[in-house]
């Protein structure tokens, strides 16, 4: 029993740190996905019905296309671009461009006048990349492996724990614990 509780210990006294990272940051996270402009924006648009089905071919506006990505060229000259959406229903269609590069970009771009609505940067947040452990690179990702196996040794080591006190209740050697505290130590 009492190697258990050492194991136990231990492992939470080194993976207390990932723990506290890794819930704040899923709170914080959470957070933004429930009330977040994103998600916000997002159920708007599911509540929508889209003007083209697939009943019909597409009618892809050349133009419409073309002004957009001049646009694109007049403010980010000579940037490859990975891939562009196409947003068809919402009270602006448009073409979202991702740009590579160095810090790449999501840039929205208003079908029907070419101008450009919105550019954010393209990829995971900084929160999203401490909650995983790859703000700090391959090495992130290893910890972030280690700090989930140990959340899992923790959680085995304290059931093991538990259930050995409590049979040492039923069996009488705990009897010091009395009322409620009996189930919890």
């Amino acid at each position: 029993m009492q190697l258990n509780r050492k194991i136990h210990r231990w492992l939470a006294i080194i993976a207390v740190i990932f723990f506290l990272s890794v819930s704040i940051t899923g709170v914080v996270l959470q957070y933004q996905a429930i009330f977040g402009g994103a998600e916000i924006a997002h159920e708007a648009m599911a509540e929508m019905r889209s003007p083209v089905t697939t009943a019909q071919p597409f009618a892809v506006d050349a133009a419409a296309f073309e002004r957009a990505r001049s646009a694109i060229a007049a403010r980010y000259p000579d940037v490859p671009v990975a891939s562009v959406d196409w947003q068809i229903k919402g009270e602006t269609p448009a073409y979202t461009f991702h740009l590579d590069g160095a810090e790449p970009l999501k840039v929205a771009v208003a079908t029907a006048t070419g101008a450009i609505i919105s550019a954010e940067p393209d990829g995971e947040s900084w929160i999203m990349r401490l909650h995983t452990g790859e703000i700090i690179g391959d090495g992130g990702k290893v910890l972030g492996l280690l700090w989930g196996l140990a959340l899992v040794a923790m959680s085995v080591t304290g059931f093991i724990v538990y259930v050995k006190m409590l049979n040492a209740r039923k069996t009488g050697s705990a009897g010091w614990a009395k009322g409620w505290r009996r189930y919890f130590w």
